[in-house]
C-alpha cells in the first residue's frame, strides 16, 4: 500500500520505553510539512542478516528519506566527545543515523529501487539548541526543544542541509519504505481488524486534498465542493490549523453540536475557535442583551431574528472564517457569515447530495473561486455504490453485489416497526462479536431529532447503553442519534433504523447520509415494506 503523508503509526508511536521517541512522534504528528511521510522505527534485515533500526525515518516524494537519530536527556559535546546526561556515549548520534541510512539504501537497492538523495541528521527533543554545533557536519542537522515545535518549517530547513541535492529515483521506492517498516498484517479479516485498517487508510491527506489545500492559501474566498467522505471536514481543520499556526486568528463554524465537539476536541491547544453557526450568533445576541421579544418567536422566525441581530451586534476579530458543513446554513446565518469575513478570508465547504433543505445553499457571490474535492475516500465501493443507487445516479452495480455477498451491506428484516430496536440491538451483538468496540458501531435513525418511538430517543438498545452524538463520552461509547447529528462524522460499523412506513420527506438524501457515515461495513434494519419503499428491498 502506498504511504499516504504524514506520520506513521498514525494514532500512537510503536511500543517504545523512549520518551524523547514518543515526544518527536507527537511533533511528527502534528507538524510534519505537507508531503513529507515519516515512520517510527524501520527495521530492516539484509541478505547478510545484519540488523538495523531508524528512530525515524522522514521521506519526500522528490528530496529522498532522512533517517533522525533521537537522543533524550541533556546531550552536549565536550572535547569532541558526546554526553548524554553527563555520560558519555558509545557512538556519535549523526553516526549513528548515517550507518541505518547506508544499511536502508542497500535495502532499497535489494528491492530494486533507490532514492532520489539521503541523509542523516539528530533530534534533542528535551535540550534547546539554541545555537547550531560547530561541527561542521553536524551544522544545520540538529533538531533541538524548540524546533520540535515548528517543525512545518524546521524540517525544510534541515532537509536542505542534511540531503545533497537529488539524482535520479529507482523504482516505487516510498512504497518499499512502507512495505519496509510493515504497516498491517491482517490474517484473518475479522471486523475489528478490517477497522482498524480502514481508519489507517482514511487519516491522511491524499494528493487531491493537498492540492486543494494549498490553492486555499493562495485565494482569500474559496467554496470547496465534495461528496461524502471526500474529506471537507479533515480539509476544513486542517486549513484552520494551518492558519492558526501561521499567526492568523481562526473562527470555525459548522452546523451540528457532535461535530462542533468532534472538531473542537481535534483542535484543542491550536487556537482555532470551533462554534456552531446559531450557538455563535445565540452567545452574541445574549451578550449583547438584544434578546427581547426573541420568547415569543418560535422554529425558522426565531432563528431568523437571532441571525439578524447578531449581524447588528458582532464584532469580527478573526483574520479568517472557515466553514464546514456549508449547505444547511440558511440565508440569514450566511449573512451572518458574511458580515464576520468581511475584508477577511472566507473558506467553505459543502456537499449539494447531503443538503437536506431545498432553499439552502452557500451564496456564490460571497466566493471568488470554486474547488472540488472528486474523490471519496470514507466508503468501501459497495457502500458508495448503495448511496449512489439511493441518489438516482450512475453506480457500481458489481461492487454493490460484491458487498452485498461479503457482509459489507446488510438488510435485516424485521417482523414489525416496533420489533426494530430489538433488532438494531442484535446487529449490535453480532457487531461485537466479529471484532468490533461498542465505539466503533453507531446507529443512524433517519427519524427528526423529536420524532415520538425514533430510536434515538432511547436510553437503551437491546442490551446496550448508548449517548448521542454530543455526549462528552461518545469516542468510547456506542452511539444513536438522528441523520443530521451524524453529519460530519463516522464509524466504521452504521446501522440504520427508522426507515419509515409511510412517506418521509427526502428519504434519499436521509440515507445517503446514513449510509456514508459508515469506513467498513453498514446494516439497514427495517420491515419488508420500508425497505422496498426505500429502494433497498
Amino acid at each position: 500500500m502506498s504511504p499516504r503523508a504524514g506520520i506513521h503509526p498514525r494514532d500512537a508511536c510503536r511500543p517504545t520505553d523512549s520518551e524523547a521517541e514518543r515526544e518527536v512522534w507527537g511533533a511528527l504528528r502534528a507538524g510534519l510539512p505537507p508531503q513529507w511521510c515519516g515512520w517510527h522505527s524501520l527495521r530492516v534485515r539484509d541478505p547478510r542478516g545484519y540488523e538495523g533500526e531508524g528512530d525515524f525515518v522522514l521521506a519526500h516524494p522528490q528530496r529522498g528519506f532522512l533517517v533522525l537519530e533521537v537522543k533524550g536527556g541533556r546531550i552536549e559535546q565536550r572535547d569532541g566527545l558526546w554526553l548524554q546526561n553527563g555520560r558519555a556515549m558509545d557512538e556519535a548520534p549523526l553516526h549513528q543515523a548515517k550507518g541505518f541510512a547506508k544499511k536502508l539504501t542497500r535495502r532499497l537497492d535489494d528491492l530494486g529501487c533507490a532514492a532520489p538523495a539521503h541523509g542523516a541528521a539528530v533530534c534533542f527533543p528535551d535540550t534547546y539548541v539554541g545555537q547550531q554545533p560547530s561541527q561542521d557536519d553536524l551544522a544545520g542537522v540538529v533538531v533541538g526543544k524548540s524546533e520540535l515545535r515548528h517543525l512545518d518549517a524546521a524540517l525544510p530547513a534541515v532537509a536542505d542541509r542534511a540531503l545533497p541535492a537529488p539524482g535520479p529515483s529507482r523504482g516505487h521506492w516510498l512504497d518499499a519504505l512502507h512495505r519496509l517498516w510493515g504497516e498491517t498484517w491482517v490474517p484473518a479479516l475479522a471486523l475489528g481488524m478490517r477497522a482498524e485498517e480502514a481508519r489507517a487508510r482514511c487519516l491522511g491527506l491524499d494528493a487531491a486534498q493537498l492540492e486543494v489545500l494549498d490553492g486555499l492559501v493562495d485565494n482569500e474566498r474559496v467554496l470547496v465542493r465534495g461528496g461524502a467522505g471526500s474529506g471537507k471536514t479533515v480539509l476544513a481543520a486542517e486549513a484552520a490549523r494551518r492558519l492558526c499556526a501561521n499567526g492568523g486568528r481562526v473562527l470555525l463554524l459548522c452546523f451540528t453540536a457532535p461535530l462542533q465537539k468532534w472538531l473542537a476536541a481535534r483542535l484543542a491547544g491550536s487556537g482555532v475557535e470551533v462554534q456552531t453557526v446559531s450557538g455563535f450568533a445565540k452567545r452574541v445576541v445574549d451578550g449583547a442583551g438584544a434578546e427581547g421579544g426573541l420568547a415569543e418567536l418560535s422554529g425558522s422566525e426565531y432563528w431568523r431574528a437571532v441571525y439578524e441581530r447578531a449581524v447588528d451586534h458582532c464584532a469580527p476579530r478573526w483574520d479568517a472564517v472557515v466553514v464546514d458543513e456549508a449547505q444547511d446554513l440558511q440565508f440569514e446565518a450566511w449573512v451572518l457569515v458574511g458580515a464576520l469575513a468581511e475584508g477577511k478570508r472566507l473558506w467553505a465547504f459543502h456537499d449539494p447530495d447531503q443538503a437536506f433543505w431545498a432553499d439552502r445553499s452557500p451564496p456564490p457571490d460571497l466566493f471568488g473561486a470554486t474547488f472540488r474535492l472528486p474523490a471519496q475516500q470514507r466508503s468501501p465501493p459497495g457502500i458508495r455504490a448503495l448511496a449512489n443507487r439511493i441518489l438516482g445516479r450512475p453506480f457500481d452495480a458489481a461492487a454493490l453485489a460484491a458487498a452485498r455477498a461479503d457482509g459489507t451491506v446488510g438488510l435485516v428484516v424485521a417482523p414489525s416497526a416496533t420489533s426494530v430496536p430489538d433488532r438494531v440491538g442484535e446487529e449490535v451483538d453480532r457487531l461485537l462479536s466479529a471484532g468490533l468496540a461498542g465505539s466503533q458501531i453507531g446507529i443512524v435513525s433517519l427519524r427528526g431529532q423529536s420524532a415520538p418511538g425514533a430510536v434515538h430517543l432511547l436510553a437503551q438498545v437491546g442490551r446496550h447503553a448508548v449517548v448521542h452524538a454530543d455526549d462528552p463520552g461518545m469516542e468510547t461509547s456506542l452511539v444513536v442519534d438522528s441523520f443530521l447529528r451524524w453529519k460530519g462524522l463516522e464509524r466504521p460499523a452504521i446501522v440504520i433504523a427508522d426507515l419509515p412506513e409511510t412517506d418521509l420527506g427526502q428519504l434519499a438524501v436521509r440515507l445517503n447520509v446514513a449510509l456514508t457515515r459508515a469506513t467498513l461495513a453498514v446494516r439497514v434494519v427495517a420491515t419488508a415494506p420500508a425497505l422496498t419503499r426505500a429502494g433497498l428491498g
